[in-house]
């Protein structure tokens, strides 16, 4: 398993903004894999434990993401991002291009913009 990486601490720190409890959870995150579909990427996280006295992530539509974009080099209009949740606890990133045809998983550098 592997360590999150600057992109995906990144995104986690700015849902910290509308989310507080979620920088509980992301200490606890390990990735299992990152699967490229072609126009996005899949994060999968490994199944943890909360403390006791850890709040959950609260979600009407076990979902929760900024309307923000992912801009990097590679592509032209970047990405967009939803973090699933499942039991108030982070289960994966899902990040789509904006219609592109492919995208290679390659993030670089990187900047995420309010759209």
């Amino acid at each position: 398993m592997e360590n999150l990486n600057q992109l995906e601490l990144a995104i986690f720190e700015s849902l910290s903004n509308d989310y507080p409890s979620i920088k509980i959870h992301v200490p606890l995150l390990k990735v299992l894999s990152r699967e490229i579909t072609g126009v996005g990427m899949y994060v999968n996280f490994a199944d943890y434990e909360l403390p006791n006295d850890t709040p959950a992530i609260e979600s009407k539509y076990g979902v929760i993401g900024t309307n923000e974009n992912i801009e990097i080099e590679e592509l032209e209009l970047g990405l967009i991002y939803e973090v699933n949740l499942s039991n108030g606890k982070i289960v994966f990133i899902e990040m789509v291009t904006y219609g592109e045809e492919e995208w290679s998983g390659c993030i670089g550098d990187f900047k995420l913009t309010k759209q």
